[in-house]
């Protein structure tokens, strides 16, 4: 899977979650000082800049290709054994 390919899968899961919940909906909120909760607009902005999240590690093309990795690796690993 390339960039771009995980931009589009994470703009279009951001995409319907604004259509069912509106830009200003909680999209992720975590125990931290300073910012801790995050919206579906701040979400898709980090998408289209191909950003963290204001403060945070999570860059949400990241985490699908991270996915897609491992996918792929478990897919082998089960081939391999002849599952």
């Amino acid at each position: 899977m390339t960039r771009d390919e995980a931009k589009q899968i994470a703009l279009d899961a951001i995409n319907k979650e604004i259509e069912l919940h509106g830009e200003d909906y909680i999209y992720m909120l975590a125990p931290q000082k300073g910012k801790n909760s995050w919206t579906l607009r701040d979400a898709k902005e980090s998408i289209l800049e191909d950003k963290k999240l204001e403060n945070s590690n999570t860059n949400l093309i990241d985490g699908i290709l991270n996915l897609d990795k491992y996918m792929k690796e478990q897919a082998k690993k089960t081939k391999e054994n002849g599952n």
